[in-house]
């Protein structure tokens, strides 16, 4: 199975404070499904920031598809953006969309052909009912 995340002895503190996570280490294989759930200030926000390339770990190794993120060079970090997406808690949909007109904002403002972005969210996991 292909690995798409692999977090090895991660750690990441704000600041000079105290570390808010220590120590993960993780592996998220292609189609498999997971759940991330736990009290307030456990540091779920965190650890899905650094999923997402929106926060640098203090120590540790992050590998997102095959790529070192922590020495990753910050104009290489967009497109490996472009293959990760976030639904946030807050996920702010347009209220004059359909759910699959709202998914496809993002491949459309990427100047995706409407036939692709059609066929690619077609073709997707998500169930369109």
């Amino acid at each position: 199975m292909t690995t798409v995340v692999k977090f090895e002895n991660v750690g990441l503190r704000y600041g000079t404070g105290a570390e808010v996570l220590r120590d993960i280490s993780l592996r998220l294989d292609a189609g498999s499904l997971h759940f991330l759930t736990g009290p307030s200030g456990a540091g779920k926000t965190s650890l899905l920031k650094l999923l997402y390339l929106a926060q640098q770990p203090s120590r540790g190794l992050i590998s997102i598809f095959g790529h070192d993120v922590v020495t990753m060079k910050r104009d290489m970090r967009p497109g490996l953006r472009q293959r990760i997406g976030v639904v946030f808690q807050d996920f702010r949909l347009l209220n004059h969309l359909s759910a699959f007109d709202n998914v496809a904002v993002p491949l459309r403002v990427r100047g995706v052909e409407e036939g692709r972005c059609v066929n690619m969210l077609a073709n997707s996991s998500i169930g369109w009912g």
